[in-house]
């Protein structure tokens, strides 16, 4: 997988106005996907976004790691500005450690439906 900073902390300049709109509403979900399995531990979703399919703005408060099942191109933007390419192949696995609350987005600006699996560790 590759990641590419895209644009700096703090830097909106690039964000669309409905991007800003939507984070000065701070309605913001803790869903990503669908939910297939729960329990004490963790949650499992399954992540799918078509072409030019966007998820919005959520929280990210527990650590997770996601399978990627599809080769795919990510945009994922943080609402301190920061923006995000990730590029990866079918196969790649990806760990997040939490270290602060991060609300964040994702959209696919690939050519080709994405499906990703995502295990979340719950806060005990």
């Amino acid at each position: 997988m590759t990641v590419t900073e895209i644009n700096p902390v703090g830097n909106f300049e690039t964000w669309s106005q409905k991007m800003m709109s939507e984070v000065a509403k701070g309605r913001f979900s803790d869903e990503i996907g669908q939910l297939l399995f729960e329990n004490e531990e963790i949650r499992l979703w399954e992540i799918v976004l078509e072409p030019g399919e966007r998820k919005p703005f959520r929280y990210h408060f527990n650590n997770f790691s996601c399978t990627y099942f599809t080769d795919g191109l990510l945009v994922v933007r943080n609402i301190n500005g920061k923006v995000i390419l990730k590029r990866f192949d079918k196969g790649n696995h990806y760990f997040f450690e939490y270290q602060s609350v991060i609300v964040s987005d994702v959209e696919n600006i690939g050519e080709n439906a994405v499906k990703i699996a995502l295990v979340e560790e719950k806060i005990s």
